[in-house]
């Protein structure tokens, strides 16, 4: 091959020789390119991460904070600062013994007369619950103010002596009181949507109704919802019964027993409703949490273990006077076997 062959070969060559090059240098400057995008989304996506952490975090202390609020609101408005002398402490896991007053009062400033007693011992572990309705008129001696009825006690002495009232006419301890005025009855009936009960008889009596027009004093008699306006006359009213108080308390433990077993139902949206309105209107020994380990129990209540009966006695006018063998009865059963 001669020199100008081997010359025209070599000048051949060259550019894809020179092609090869670029090609190389193109390639490697694309994967620096890659290379830097990558990296920018990794720091994009940590940062990201960070402040979806963030927001995470900053949520739950809100939560936290208010639920703590709420909570500290809840307590302020019903949980009293001084636990009565007559009670006895207990756990809220453990069975306990709980009295409720319902206060006839018309003015939430003042004191009045306990309208509906009644003590429960509850079991929030197996869900039981037993409920002695205490005739209201049942003769007892209150400290400083001699032979009264019973429900006079609330007026005289407030919870206290109330309690202690209770603890003398039924020999039982008390751990924990409850007392809820007509308010707070119709605004918890009306957060639960209202309550589905069997009216026995057809009811007028505007002597039983709270409402300032009288428009929830007649009822009719069959399966009805009963608002709160409408289930506050129901479980007053007493005048339709021919033992008068007496069929009262058996009424209130018909509108109980429908309460416990439609509180299950509940939508959990509505229970802070119900919340609110009980603490508007309650005053108790019992905070915020020993509530709520209750009331979770007690919506594991249903008619199979919610044992109701009536403290017995017998009307001796001006009082009832209570049948101690009877009632012996009925407190050995007490937290232990179903009423008879």
């Amino acid at each position: 091959m001669d020199r100008q062959t081997r010359e025209r070969l070599n000048r051949g060559s060259r550019p894809a020789t020179g092609q090869n090059v670029r090609t190389s240098s193109a390639s490697g400057h694309n994967s620096g390119v890659r290379n830097a995008k990558n990296i920018r989304m990794k720091r994009r996506t940590k940062g990201n991460f960070k402040s979806l952490l963030w927001a995470i975090g900053f949520a739950l202390v809100l939560v936290f904070a208010g639920g703590l609020a709420y909570y500290i609101y809840l307590q302020s408005k019903m949980t009293i600062s001084e636990t009565p002398a007559s009670l006895t402490a207990a756990s809220p896991t453990e069975p306990f013994n709980l009295v409720i007053f319902g206060s006839d009062t018309r003015d939430p400033d003042r004191q009045a007369r306990a309208d509906t007693i009644i003590l429960a011992r509850i079991d929030p572990v197996e869900n039981e619950m037993w409920m002695v309705s205490i005739p209201r008129d049942i003769g007892v001696e209150l400290p400083g103010h001699g032979a009264q009825k019973l429900n006079a006690a609330y007026i005289f002495g407030g919870s206290d002596m109330a309690i202690q009232a209770v603890k003398d006419v039924t020999g039982q301890d008390i751990h924990h009181f409850v007392t809820l005025n007509f308010w707070g009855f119709e605004g918890i009936v009306d957060a639960m949507g209202g309550i589905e009960i069997d009216v026995p008889f057809a009811i007028d009596d505007p002597r039983g109704d709270f409402t300032p027009d009288k428009s929830a004093s007649q009822i009719e008699p069959g399966l009805q919802t009963l608002s709160g306006a409408h289930a506050l006359t129901f479980v007053r009213h007493r005048d339709g019964y021919a033992d008068g108080d007496l069929g009262r308390m058996r009424a209130q433990q018909d509108f109980f027993r429908a309460l416990g077993s439609q509180l299950s139902d509940v939508p959990v949206w509505r229970l802070p409703l119900i919340a609110n309105s009980f603490a508007d209107n309650t005053t108790t020994s019992m905070t915020p949490f020993e509530l709520a380990m209750v009331a979770r129990g007690i919506r594991g209540v249903d008619s199979d273990n919610l044992y109701l009966t009536t403290l017995p006695g017998e009307w001796r006018s001006p009082y009832i006077v209570v049948d101690e063998a009877a009632a012996a009865e009925v407190w050995r059963n007490f937290g232990t076997a179903p009423f008879e």
